[in-house]
């Protein structure tokens, strides 16, 4: 059985994790990396999660962003992509970013 077709009436949608990519970002993120997991859909698209999230300088809330696309490669560059503009634009000054800057998901959540 091909797990597109598992239909259970509780359920209202399955994803299969396909890919999960390590990215190294000295720039903007110190001394770490992030991970970027790739889901894709019963429908065949791409979905990127991303592990770290920057603060919001107005009410230190986190900004999650994720990317989608139609391949692998796609939603990962997509999502690597968003992360970067949510950091850019988080009103910080990227050249000053620390750790309290960032927040991580729950290692259990990844």
């Amino acid at each position: 059985m091909n797990w597109k077709n598992i239909r259970i009436a509780e359920i209202q949608g399955i994803e299969k994790v396909v890919a999960e990519f390590y990215v190294r970002c000295v720039k903007y993120i110190p001394n770490c990396q992030f991970r970027v997991k790739i889901t894709q859909d019963i429908d065949g698209k791409y979905s990127g999660h991303v592990n770290l999230a920057v603060r919001n300088s107005r009410n230190v809330s986190p900004k999650w962003v994720g990317g989608s696309g139609d391949s692998i490669d796609e939603a990962l560059e997509n999502s690597i992509k968003e992360l970067v503009k949510s950091i850019k634009s988080s009103g910080k000054n990227v050249n000053l970013l620390q750790e309290e800057d960032f927040e991580w998901s729950a290692p259990e959540d990844f």
